[in-house]
Parts: structure tokens; C-alpha cells; sequence
């Protein structure tokens, strides 16, 4: 997560702390940012192409 991301998160957990939230809110709100945590891991990793660096070597360099 970038520094804006746990910001935005802290903040929100922070707000439902001073409303005095339930347990239940609590798990929510993690929840729903694991989530988003672990959709963003999975965009990033499709984005960046893993290659050997084998891969790199031309076939008529071999």
C-alpha cells in the first residue's frame, strides 16, 4: 500500500474510533481493507511481467 493508502485507512479507523464504533464496525472496516490490499497486490502483480533472464538473450545470441 502506498503512504496515501494507509493514510486514507487510518484515518477512517480513527474516525469510527472517536464515534465510539462496535467491534463489528471495527472487523468491517479491516476487512474491506484487506480486500483492498490484496486487489491492488494482484493488479500490481499482472502489471509487472516476470521474465528470466534467460528470457532477455536472443535466440541468435545463444
Amino acid at each position: 500500500m502506498e503512504k496515501r493508502d494507509k493514510n486514507k485507512w487510518t484515518n477512517k479507523f480513527r474516525a469510527l474510533g472517536k464515534k465510539k464504533g462496535s467491534r463489528q464496525d471495527f472487523i468491517k472496516l479491516y476487512k474491506e481493507m484487506k480486500k483492498a490490499k490484496d486487489d491492488n497486490k494482484d493488479n500490481h502483480d499482472n502489471k509487472t511481467e516476470k521474465y528470466s533472464w534467460k528470457d532477455l538473450i536472443k535466440d541468435s545470441e545463444k
